[in-house]
């Protein structure tokens, strides 16, 4: 055996030995039935991260690391000698190789052979049942499976603090595990058991309760039971377990299956158990050769892929009513389309603009246009979840692949490797991918599906450099012609008759933010007693023009209190500083001397303002200096608490000291 190597389960060359490690469970380690399992609990911890290192090299550094993470103690290399020495001596008298637990440059390595861990001996069982799942042999699965499930004892190394290493190595083996119970279960199925797995899977549905495999297992065993309702019943708790839990819908497949069993299309199995070999339908099927050994999850779906089903199709509804952004739609499209010629990466284009603004109605109306040129599907992600918190990417990769096929329970908690299983999925196709309300550039990354014959729409509240290639579509506020199409169609176009510049006034005492003005319309709508005018008359009270812009969906303080939010707090203070001195206009000169700070702080905190689309450019003042305003709603919505005079927390390194306006230039 190689050097570093582990020991082919499936091919023993030594006597078995009398060592026996369990780590399927609480570990311990035992010699002819008497317990060598070292008492100290950093001795023990010690023992795992060698074990699932086994017949390899860890070095000391790696040990100290995943023992004591950022805080090791003054004597580490000594405290972990200490440790090997203790291990040694629950070690020393095992038969087996003569140095068990062996000291090498820079680090310790433990020699096991082939029957001594169970772990081993699970991974050696699951492979003979996919050899047997190869040649169609449902009993032979079943029978091998149930041995390899019989080795558990309880959690892998219940009862030790886990290290970052460790944790990991932990979650594969559980996933592990959970995928021989699908499988064996699925096998099951196959050979018509499906009443004595009724209790079965009503108890692992409970114990995993956002499992779609699991349910889709218990809903099919009972359909096939003449237990409808238990398999209604089973989609219903999950679909409510996911909403709940993870803000998410069952998947397009659980989703399918539900509707089969409603209209009673589900295909029934033969029913009968037969001695001779049964050949298994998916979600097992498919495997002439035997897979890749457990715990390689990445790369066994990176080489495999999905069974084949109609296309995704996960846009969200079109906006009925889209009015006006003629020109935007327009350039969105052009810059949309798919590839064509040398091009090896994806089209990405960003829809930017502030909160309200109508990015996501813009991007979902383009989106359904052109959906016809990526016959492969249509993905959809939002990007911040009901919190207003950005959503990891590792959740996002992890959602669209349960939805596109995968089971969740194969797939990897790492970043990078669900995004390695992404793009190989999506290299060849043509994909339209819509990433809503983006954070930033690394947030995005790894969504990028991996060819180039899809597009990918972002929309976004700030800038994101750091999209290769990435083209920009700006939304500023609406025209005003359109936005007062917009607010007639809304309120009725028989309360706005003749008051047609009373609605222009309406839509522009809105900032001609789409948000706003669909909230001015379902509010006028909302109100028979009143009139244009009569809105227009409460809007233009400043004091409460906010709160006549709360109607049913529409609260635009809380969308726009939302995006300042997102800002950080020097930002932020500079923004209420900013919203304080009133509506006109400034000059960078003029926000330095109401924010307290230099010209080149002042520059750089209105730009910060730009990038998160809470400030805007107003136009060139005297002698083509630029003028610059915060936007009325945004202006309205930051609650006042500071002074105008207030000092600022200053960007590091900034000078304190305040400069006077330059003659001419102040707004």
């Amino acid at each position: 055996m190689k050097d570093g190597a582990l020991p082919d389960a499936g091919t023993p060359d030594t006597e078995p030995t009398a060592l026996r490690i369990g780590v399927l469970g609480p570990m311990e380690v035992r010699e002819r039935g008497e317990s060598r399992t070292p008492s100290a609990p950093m001795a023990r911890r010690a023992l795992a991260v060698l074990l699932i290192h086994a017949n390899r090299l860890v070095t000391t550094s790696a040990l100290i690391e995943e023992l004591w993470e950022d805080e090791p103690p003054r004597l580490a290399r000594k405290t972990v000698q200490t440790y090997v020495y203790q291990l040694r001596r629950a070690l020393q008298s095992a038969s087996g190789p003569t140095n068990r637990l062996e000291t090498c440059p820079n680090g310790y390595r433990i020699n096991l052979l082939v029957d001594e861990l169970d772990l081993w001996e699970f991974e050696r069982r699951v492979t003979q049942a996919r050899r047997a799942l190869g040649k169609g042999d449902a009993l032979n699965v079943v029978a091998t499976l149930r041995s390899a499930l019989a080795l558990w004892r309880g959690d892998p190394f219940a009862g030790l603090e886990a290290g970052p290493v460790l944790a990991a190595r932990i979650t594969q083996i559980s996933e592990a595990r959970i995928s021989a119970l699908e499988l064996r279960i699925e096998a099951e199925l196959q050979l018509g058991r499906h009443r004595s797995l009724l209790g079965e899977l009503r108890q692992l549905t409970a114990a995993h309760p956002v499992h779609e495999e699991f349910t889709a297992q218990l809903m099919r065993a009972a359909y096939r039971a003449d237990q409808r309702s238990m398999a209604l019943d089973a989609f219903t708790r999950l679909r409510r377990n996911l909403v709940e839990d993870l803000g998410i819908d069952p998947s397009e497949r659980l989703q399918k299956l539900q509707w089969d069993v409603l209209n009673e299309t589900l295909e029934i199995d033969q029913p009968a158990v037969r001695a001779e070999p049964v050949v298994l339908t998916a979600p097992v099927a498919g495997a002439a050769q035997p897979e890749p050994a457990p715990l390689a999850p990445a790369a066994a779906l990176a080489s495999h892929p999905v069974a084949a089903h109609r296309p995704p199709a996960q846009l969200p509804v079109d906006t009925a009513d889209f009015t006006g952004r003629r020109a935007e739609l327009a350039r969105l499209e052009e810059l949309a389309q798919p590839a064509a010629g040398a091009r090896s990466a994806p089209r990405i284009v960003t829809v930017l603009g502030g909160a309200g603004a109508g990015k996501t109605a813009l991007a979902v109306h383009a989106a359904h246009r052109l959906r016809e040129l990526f016959p492969d599907g249509q993905l959809y992600a939002r990007l911040h979840d009901d919190d207003d918190r950005p959503v990891r990417p590792a959740g996002v990769l992890r959602a669209l692949l349960r939805d596109l096929g995968h089971p969740v329970v194969d797939l990897p908690d790492d970043t990078e490797e669900l995004g390695r299983i992404f793009r190989n999925w999506s290299a060849e196709r043509r994909l339209l991918v819509l990433l809503d309300d983006a954070t930033s550039a690394d947030q995005v990354a790894p969504l990028l599906p991996g060819g180039p014959g899809s597009t990918v729409l972002v929309t976004s509240r700030v800038r994101l450099p750091g999209l290769p290639g990435a083209a920009t579509v700006e939304l500023g506020p609406m025209e005003t012609d359109d936005a007062a199409e917009l607010f007639a169609s809304l309120a009725g176009r028989h309360r706005v008759g003749a008051d047609s510049a009373v609605a222009r006034q309406v839509v522009r005492l809105t900032g001609n933010l789409p948000l706003a003005v669909r909230a001015a319309g379902e509010k006028l709508a909302a109100r028979p007693m009143w009139s244009v005018t009569d809105l227009a008359a409460r809007l233009a009270e400043e004091d409460h023009r906010i709160a006549q812009l709360r109607t049913g969906s529409f609260d635009v303080l809380a969308r726009l209190a939302s995006a300042c939010a997102r800002l950080d707090q020097t930002a932020y203070e500079a923004l209420t500083l900013l919203s304080a001195a009133g509506g006109e206009p400034f000059t960078i000169a003029r926000a330095a001397t109401l924010l307290g700070v230099d010209a080149w702080s002042a520059e750089m905190l209105v730009g910060q303002l730009l990038d998160h689309c809470v400030a805007e450019m107003w136009r060139e003042g005297p002698d083509a200096v630029p003028l610059f305003r915060i936007p009325v709603l945004i202006r309205l919505s930051v609650p006042v608490h500071a002074p105008a005079t207030a000092a600022l927390h200053v960007l590091p390194g900034a000078r304190e000291r305040a400069v006077p306006a330059a003659a001419g230039t102040s707004a």
